[in-house]
């Protein structure tokens, strides 16, 4: 079976392919434009989600670096206000002040031993 049908070759026909083809150019012009703006708009919200990951990754660090170093703080705080009780306490108060000064009682002799004067009474 042979194709019956002939195209004519005339100026309707050349107008219409025209139009058609001026259509498919405006059409592919659109889709074209759509798909860029979409796109853009997706980068920059790729972008933006990306950088505060990053900011809030860098903001938990930053937390978590500082809690460390509140409870560092809290322990040589409760360290340091434990060593303020002890020093209201007379026979620790001789004990320090004999060991680190080498005081003594009258009558008493104090010999100084060579690893005596690393010690450090407040690390007992």
């Amino acid at each position: 079976m042979s194709n019956k049908v002939r195209h004519l070759n005339n100026d309707y026909e050349k107008l219409k392919m025209s139009r058609h083809q001026r259509i498919l150019r405006t059409r592919k012009k659109r889709a074209f434009i759509l798909i860029s703006i979409f796109l853009v708009v997706a980068l920059v919200l790729v972008y933006q989600i990306i950088t505060t990951k990053n900011e809030s990754s860098r903001v938990e660090n930053k937390t978590n670096n500082t809690q460390v170093v509140l409870q560092n703080n809290k322990d040589n705080n409760k360290k340091l206000k434990q060593n303020v009780k002890q020093l209201y306490n007379n026979d620790y108060l001789e004990k320090l002040i004999r060991q680190k000064y080498y005081y003594s009682k009258p009558g008493e002799t104090v010999y100084g031993l060579p690893g005596d004067v690393s010690k450090d009474v407040t690390q007992n």
